[in-house]
């Protein structure tokens, strides 16, 4: 049986919504694994403000002299639900050839690679997991994780902390109400 604390890598082939009929449950089915998630969402009749940041995904990352890997936080919210970590935050993680990078984790965190490839050591197991456009990867609390590409990699990430770097192009984009 796989430990529970290490990293996953996980390819999906196909992934259904399928709404619940009174209940305001989704349900999630990943056909590999053939297994269902079941969320509950506790729906007020408070409507509450998207938080929309345009063209965030376009913009260019830059990466410190020296560096060879940079996250970019552009949102963080603390969250106003009763049964969730307090902090959900979003960016992008951009890596470029270069010395590894070393990641350990005391919140959750998981990528999802946009473009090109990353390379990431599990340190629980030793294995190396080389990532490309789609694959996915999650971090537990406690995972210990190296990080490098041979060519360059941009991965989406979420992560349940506070925000930390911010991407220094979105600075004051965020849109405060909705422009509908």
């Amino acid at each position: 049986m796989e430990d529970r604390f290490s990293s996953r890598i996980i390819r999906p082939r196909a992934v259904s919504l399928v709404p619940a009929e009174s209940d305001n449950t989704i349900y999630t089915e990943n056909a590999p694994f053939q297994s269902s998630l079941s969320i509950r969402f506790n729906m007020s009749n408070k409507i509450v403000p998207l938080t929309i940041i345009k063209g965030a995904g376009h913009e260019h990352i830059p990466i410190p002299e020296g560096d060879c890997a940079i996250i970019a936080d552009f949102h963080s919210i603390k969250s106003q639900s009763s049964h969730s970590t307090p902090y959900l935050t979003t960016g992008l993680y951009r890596v470029v050839p270069g010395p590894t990078r070393y990641g350990a984790y005391d919140y959750e965190e998981t990528k999802y690679v946009l473009k090109g490839q990353i390379d990431i050591t599990d340190e629980a197991t030793g294995k190396t997991h080389h990532l490309v456009a789609g694959d996915w990867a999650f971090f537990h609390v406690g995972s210990k994780a190296q990080f490098s590409t041979k060519t360059e990699g941009v991965a989406f990430y979420a992560v349940t902390r506070p925000m930390n770097d911010g991407h220094p192009n979105l600075i004051g984009r965020e849109e405060s109400t909705s422009k509908l």
